[in-house]
Protein backbone atom coordinates (compact mmCIF):
# COMPACT_ATOMS: atom_id res chain seq x y z
CA UNK A 1 0.00 0.00 0.00
CA UNK A 2 1.23 3.62 -0.83
CA UNK A 3 -0.61 6.83 0.26
CA UNK A 4 1.51 8.99 -2.48
CA UNK A 5 -0.87 11.23 -4.62
CA UNK A 6 -0.18 12.52 -7.93
CA UNK A 7 -1.78 16.10 -8.18
CA UNK A 8 -1.59 17.02 -12.21
CA UNK A 9 -2.98 20.37 -13.51
CA UNK A 10 -3.90 19.89 -17.05
CA UNK A 11 -3.96 23.05 -19.75
CA UNK A 12 -0.59 24.39 -19.30
CA UNK A 13 -0.02 26.72 -22.54
CA UNK A 14 -3.57 27.40 -23.05
CA UNK A 15 -3.66 30.67 -21.91
CA UNK A 16 -1.93 33.09 -19.49
CA UNK A 17 -4.73 32.82 -16.75
CA UNK A 18 -4.19 29.10 -16.79
CA UNK A 19 -0.16 29.28 -16.81
CA UNK A 20 -0.17 31.48 -14.04
CA UNK A 21 -2.01 29.49 -11.64
CA UNK A 22 -0.39 26.19 -12.28
CA UNK A 23 3.39 28.32 -11.31
CA UNK A 24 1.05 29.39 -8.06
CA UNK A 25 -0.37 25.60 -7.56
CA UNK A 26 3.74 24.38 -8.02
CA UNK A 27 4.81 26.77 -6.12
CA UNK A 28 2.60 25.65 -3.55
CA UNK A 29 4.33 22.62 -3.05
CA UNK A 30 1.21 19.97 -2.51
CA UNK A 31 1.36 19.80 -6.97
CA UNK A 32 4.34 18.50 -8.32
CA UNK A 33 3.11 17.56 -12.36
CA UNK A 34 1.69 19.77 -15.24
CA UNK A 35 0.94 18.98 -18.43
CA UNK A 36 1.48 21.59 -21.94
CA UNK A 37 -0.64 22.11 -25.01
CA UNK A 38 1.83 23.31 -27.33
CA UNK A 39 -0.46 24.30 -30.25
CA UNK A 40 -1.83 27.17 -27.66
CA UNK A 41 -0.90 30.56 -27.76
CA UNK A 42 0.82 30.85 -24.42
CA UNK A 43 3.16 26.96 -24.72
CA UNK A 44 6.32 28.79 -24.73
CA UNK A 45 6.41 29.96 -21.24
CA UNK A 46 7.30 25.86 -20.21
CA UNK A 47 10.77 26.81 -21.10
CA UNK A 48 11.12 29.15 -17.78
CA UNK A 49 8.96 27.01 -15.86
CA UNK A 50 11.26 24.07 -16.77
CA UNK A 51 14.18 25.76 -14.77
CA UNK A 52 12.12 27.54 -12.52
CA UNK A 53 10.67 24.07 -11.03
CA UNK A 54 13.22 21.64 -12.14
CA UNK A 55 11.80 18.76 -9.77
CA UNK A 56 8.54 19.20 -11.61
CA UNK A 57 6.66 16.67 -14.09
CA UNK A 58 6.62 18.01 -17.12
CA UNK A 59 4.40 16.02 -19.99
CA UNK A 60 2.74 16.60 -23.38
CA UNK A 61 -1.13 17.65 -23.03
CA UNK A 62 -2.02 16.15 -26.38
CA UNK A 63 -4.42 18.10 -28.07
CA UNK A 64 -7.20 17.44 -31.34
CA UNK A 65 -9.98 19.21 -30.32
CA UNK A 66 -9.41 22.64 -29.63
CA UNK A 67 -7.17 25.21 -31.28
CA UNK A 68 -5.03 24.72 -34.56
CA UNK A 69 -2.97 22.24 -35.01
CA UNK A 70 1.02 23.05 -35.02
CA UNK A 71 1.36 21.30 -38.51
CA UNK A 72 -0.53 23.38 -41.46
CA UNK A 73 -3.80 22.16 -41.80
CA UNK A 74 -4.00 20.83 -44.96
CA UNK A 75 -1.91 18.36 -44.12
CA UNK A 76 -4.26 17.38 -41.42
CA UNK A 77 -7.71 17.52 -42.95
CA UNK A 78 -9.25 14.86 -41.66
CA UNK A 79 -8.51 16.30 -38.06
CA UNK A 80 -10.00 19.87 -38.77
CA UNK A 81 -13.07 22.13 -39.41
CA UNK A 82 -13.33 24.52 -42.35
CA UNK A 83 -11.81 27.58 -40.73
CA UNK A 84 -8.15 25.00 -39.95
CA UNK A 85 -9.37 24.91 -36.18
CA UNK A 86 -9.37 21.36 -34.68
CA UNK A 87 -12.59 19.80 -34.50
CA UNK A 88 -14.69 19.91 -30.93
CA UNK A 89 -14.51 16.55 -29.59
CA UNK A 90 -17.68 15.88 -30.54
CA UNK A 91 -17.60 15.81 -33.92
CA UNK A 92 -13.86 14.47 -33.76
CA UNK A 93 -15.58 10.97 -31.96
CA UNK A 94 -18.25 10.92 -34.40
CA UNK A 95 -15.75 10.55 -36.89
CA UNK A 96 -13.63 8.32 -35.03
CA UNK A 97 -16.72 6.11 -34.76
CA UNK A 98 -17.65 6.50 -38.50
CA UNK A 99 -13.82 5.57 -39.54
CA UNK A 100 -13.30 9.15 -40.88
CA UNK A 101 -10.59 10.03 -39.37
CA UNK A 102 -7.12 9.05 -40.79
CA UNK A 103 -4.51 7.98 -38.27
CA UNK A 104 -1.29 8.74 -40.23
CA UNK A 105 -2.71 12.26 -39.40
CA UNK A 106 -2.99 12.02 -36.04
CA UNK A 107 0.14 10.77 -35.76
CA UNK A 108 1.95 13.33 -37.52
CA UNK A 109 0.00 16.22 -35.69
CA UNK A 110 1.06 14.28 -32.14
CA UNK A 111 4.38 14.01 -33.66
CA UNK A 112 4.49 17.57 -34.25
CA UNK A 113 3.60 18.62 -30.84
CA UNK A 114 5.78 16.64 -29.00
CA UNK A 115 8.57 18.09 -31.39
CA UNK A 116 7.31 21.25 -30.39
CA UNK A 117 7.84 19.96 -26.76
CA UNK A 118 11.13 19.28 -27.14
CA UNK A 119 12.33 22.42 -28.74
CA UNK A 120 11.08 24.12 -25.83
CA UNK A 121 11.83 22.25 -23.11
CA UNK A 122 13.45 19.04 -23.38
CA UNK A 123 11.82 15.91 -22.81
CA UNK A 124 7.90 15.37 -21.84
CA UNK A 125 7.78 13.47 -18.61
CA UNK A 126 4.71 11.44 -19.35
CA UNK A 127 1.90 11.93 -21.67
CA UNK A 128 -1.60 12.30 -21.97
CA UNK A 129 -4.35 14.31 -23.82
CA UNK A 130 -7.19 17.19 -24.03
CA UNK A 131 -10.51 15.98 -23.04
CA UNK A 132 -8.91 12.49 -22.75
CA UNK A 133 -9.44 12.24 -26.48
CA UNK A 134 -7.32 9.29 -27.24
CA UNK A 135 -10.04 7.20 -25.08
CA UNK A 136 -11.69 6.05 -27.94
CA UNK A 137 -11.01 3.21 -30.59
CA UNK A 138 -8.17 3.50 -32.40
CA UNK A 139 -6.97 6.64 -31.28
CA UNK A 140 -5.96 5.05 -27.74
CA UNK A 141 -3.96 2.52 -29.93
CA UNK A 142 -2.48 5.27 -31.98
CA UNK A 143 -1.58 7.46 -28.44
CA UNK A 144 0.32 4.56 -27.05
CA UNK A 145 2.24 3.30 -29.90
CA UNK A 146 3.34 6.69 -30.46
CA UNK A 147 4.41 7.21 -27.45
CA UNK A 148 6.12 4.00 -27.10
CA UNK A 149 7.88 4.48 -30.57
CA UNK A 150 8.94 8.31 -28.76
CA UNK A 151 9.95 6.93 -25.43
CA UNK A 152 7.51 8.63 -23.42
CA UNK A 153 6.85 5.52 -21.47
CA UNK A 154 4.79 7.29 -19.04
CA UNK A 155 1.17 7.67 -19.36
CA UNK A 156 -1.92 8.65 -17.00
CA UNK A 157 -4.03 5.19 -16.00
CA UNK A 158 -7.75 5.50 -16.94
CA UNK A 159 -8.25 2.82 -14.25
CA UNK A 160 -10.54 4.61 -11.81
CA UNK A 161 -10.35 5.22 -8.23
CA UNK A 162 -13.75 6.38 -7.54
CA UNK A 163 -14.60 8.08 -3.75
CA UNK A 164 -17.79 9.20 -3.87
CA UNK A 165 -19.47 11.52 -1.03
CA UNK A 166 -21.64 9.78 -0.05
CA UNK A 167 -21.46 5.61 0.18
CA UNK A 168 -19.05 3.08 -1.22
CA UNK A 169 -17.77 2.73 -4.85
CA UNK A 170 -19.70 -0.56 -4.90
CA UNK A 171 -22.74 1.20 -4.29
CA UNK A 172 -21.81 4.27 -6.59
CA UNK A 173 -20.91 1.75 -9.49
CA UNK A 174 -24.22 -0.21 -9.47
CA UNK A 175 -25.92 3.10 -9.40
CA UNK A 176 -24.21 3.91 -12.59
CA UNK A 177 -24.09 0.72 -14.31
CA UNK A 178 -22.56 2.25 -17.54
CA UNK A 179 -19.94 4.10 -15.84
CA UNK A 180 -19.01 0.97 -14.24
CA UNK A 181 -19.01 -0.65 -18.01
CA UNK A 182 -16.07 1.90 -19.35
CA UNK A 183 -14.29 1.95 -16.76
CA UNK A 184 -14.04 -1.83 -17.25
CA UNK A 185 -13.40 -1.12 -20.89
CA UNK A 186 -10.67 1.62 -20.23
CA UNK A 187 -8.90 -0.30 -17.58
CA UNK A 188 -8.00 -3.27 -19.62
CA UNK A 189 -6.88 -0.59 -22.38
CA UNK A 190 -4.71 0.50 -19.70
CA UNK A 191 -3.42 -3.02 -18.92
CA UNK A 192 -2.78 -3.70 -22.72
CA UNK A 193 -0.71 -0.08 -22.74
CA UNK A 194 1.33 -1.63 -19.87
CA UNK A 195 2.14 -4.41 -21.24
CA UNK A 196 3.84 -2.41 -24.03
CA UNK A 197 5.93 -1.16 -21.20
CA UNK A 198 3.78 2.34 -20.15
CA UNK A 199 4.02 2.80 -16.73
CA UNK A 200 0.74 4.32 -15.24
CA UNK A 201 -0.40 5.14 -11.87
CA UNK A 202 -2.33 2.70 -10.19
CA UNK A 203 -5.61 4.79 -11.15
CA UNK A 204 -7.35 7.97 -11.67
CA UNK A 205 -9.76 9.92 -8.75
CA UNK A 206 -13.10 10.64 -9.48
CA UNK A 207 -15.52 12.23 -6.77
CA UNK A 208 -18.79 12.06 -7.36
CA UNK A 209 -20.53 14.55 -5.22
CA UNK A 210 -17.95 16.26 -3.69
CA UNK A 211 -16.86 19.87 -4.53
CA UNK A 212 -13.43 21.81 -5.05
CA UNK A 213 -13.07 23.41 -1.54
CA UNK A 214 -9.84 22.91 0.77
CA UNK A 215 -12.33 20.32 3.01
CA UNK A 216 -13.50 18.09 0.41
CA UNK A 217 -9.58 17.54 -0.51
CA UNK A 218 -8.91 16.43 2.52
CA UNK A 219 -11.96 14.47 2.99
CA UNK A 220 -11.23 12.68 -0.03
CA UNK A 221 -7.82 11.80 1.14
CA UNK A 222 -8.84 9.83 4.01
CA UNK A 223 -11.84 8.05 2.29
CA UNK A 224 -9.81 7.13 -0.63
CA UNK A 225 -9.19 3.04 -0.42
CA UNK A 226 -5.50 3.27 -0.49
CA UNK A 227 -5.25 -0.32 0.07
CA UNK A 228 -5.21 -0.20 -3.87
CA UNK A 229 -2.72 2.02 -4.27
CA UNK A 230 0.62 0.33 -5.10
CA UNK A 231 2.58 3.19 -6.44
CA UNK A 232 0.44 6.20 -6.66
CA UNK A 233 -3.14 8.03 -7.53
CA UNK A 234 -3.37 11.04 -10.08
CA UNK A 235 -5.76 13.74 -8.71
CA UNK A 236 -6.36 16.09 -12.35
CA UNK A 237 -6.84 19.81 -11.47
CA UNK A 238 -8.05 22.32 -14.30
CA UNK A 239 -6.75 26.26 -12.39
CA UNK A 240 -6.81 29.35 -13.30
CA UNK A 241 -6.84 32.60 -12.22
CA UNK A 242 -10.25 33.66 -13.49
CA UNK A 243 -13.51 32.19 -14.30
CA UNK A 244 -14.07 34.60 -18.02
CA UNK A 245 -12.34 33.14 -20.43
CA UNK A 246 -13.17 31.76 -24.07
CA UNK A 247 -10.94 28.86 -24.16
CA UNK A 248 -12.02 27.79 -21.29
CA UNK A 249 -15.21 26.15 -22.37
CA UNK A 250 -17.88 24.64 -19.53
CA UNK A 251 -15.03 24.56 -16.67
CA UNK A 252 -15.09 28.04 -15.36
CA UNK A 253 -16.03 27.95 -11.87
CA UNK A 254 -14.36 25.17 -11.33
CA UNK A 255 -10.98 26.46 -12.54
CA UNK A 256 -11.07 29.57 -10.23
CA UNK A 257 -11.83 26.92 -6.99
CA UNK A 258 -9.07 24.52 -7.51
CA UNK A 259 -6.73 27.52 -8.13
CA UNK A 260 -7.60 28.82 -4.65
CA UNK A 261 -7.49 25.26 -3.03
CA UNK A 262 -3.84 24.09 -4.62
CA UNK A 263 -2.04 27.18 -4.33
CA UNK A 264 -2.32 27.40 -0.73
CA UNK A 265 1.14 26.76 0.96
CA UNK A 266 -0.72 24.45 3.82
CA UNK A 267 -2.31 21.82 1.99
CA UNK A 268 0.78 19.85 1.63
CA UNK A 269 1.38 19.76 4.90
CA UNK A 270 -2.38 19.10 5.93
CA UNK A 271 -2.10 15.81 3.42
CA UNK A 272 1.32 15.01 5.08
CA UNK A 273 -0.32 15.07 8.41
CA UNK A 274 -2.92 12.01 6.84
CA UNK A 275 0.04 10.60 5.86
CA UNK A 276 -0.48 11.50 1.98
CA UNK A 277 2.94 12.15 0.46
CA UNK A 278 2.61 14.66 -2.88
CA UNK A 279 5.01 13.58 -5.55
CA UNK A 280 5.12 13.39 -9.15
CA UNK A 281 5.26 10.95 -12.20
CA UNK A 282 8.88 9.91 -11.17
CA UNK A 283 7.71 7.48 -8.41
CA UNK A 284 6.29 4.92 -10.91
CA UNK A 285 8.09 2.25 -11.29
CA UNK A 286 8.76 0.27 -15.11
CA UNK A 287 6.13 -2.58 -15.57
CA UNK A 288 7.36 -5.95 -15.81
CA UNK A 289 7.15 -7.09 -19.10
CA UNK A 290 4.96 -10.04 -19.96
CA UNK A 291 7.28 -13.56 -20.01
Amino acid sequence: MSRRLIITADDYGLCEPANAAIEECLEAGAMHATCVMTNMPDYRAVAALRHRFPGASLGIHWTLSLGRPVLPPQQVPSLVGPGGEFLHWAELRRRVLARKIDFAQVRAELYAQVERFRETAGEPDFWNTHQNVHVAPGLFQTCVGLAHELGITTMRSHRRITVPQQGGALGYNLRHPLYWLKAQLIGRWTDRAEALGMRTPDGIIYTPGFGQGRTAVEAVAERLPWRNVRQAAEWVIHPATTTDHPLFGRLTESRLREYEVFRDPELKERLAGRGVMCVGFEVLRPHLQPA
